[in-house]
């Protein structure tokens, strides 16, 4: 299962399409904000991806990595940083901060599907 953390419904979805668009088949779930993704985190939802968006209201994306990093039951989840931002201290946080990658979103449908096809190999090769 792969769960998006984001805060934009539009982004929730190009995002669902474009992994539609890498021709696996897998179980997408979401959640609008940081808390609400850690309470179905901690109730015992174990995604085998997470890809958390960084610029999130309340809670941001840096902060949810940290709380997921920082619970025993939780810090061992994949978690790819998928955020519009293109500035190289987001990035560099967001690695410091434990993160297992970082990839920009594209305003292209065929270039999203094709850099997560690139994350799925790596956390799903078959």
């Amino acid at each position: 299962m792969i769960f998006i953390i984001d805060d934009t419904p539009a982004d929730i979805e190009l995002t669902t399409i474009a992994l539609e668009e890498t021709g696996r088949e897998m179980d997408v779930r979401s959640a609008p904000d940081g808390k609400s993704a850690l309470t179905l985190l901690r109730k015992g939802m174990k995604p085998s991806l997470i890809l958390l968006d960084l610029k999130m209201p309340g809670m941001s994306g840096i902060e949810v990595l940290r709380a997921i990093r920082a619970d025993n039951g939780l810090k061992d989840l994949p978690v790819v940083v998928f955020t519009s931002s293109s500035l190289e201290s987001d990035r560099v946080e967001a690695l410091a901060a434990g993160a297992s990658g970082y990839l920009e979103k594209s305003l292209s449908l065929q270039q999203i599907s094709e850099n997560l096809t690139n994350v799925l190999l790596c956390y799903f090769p078959d």
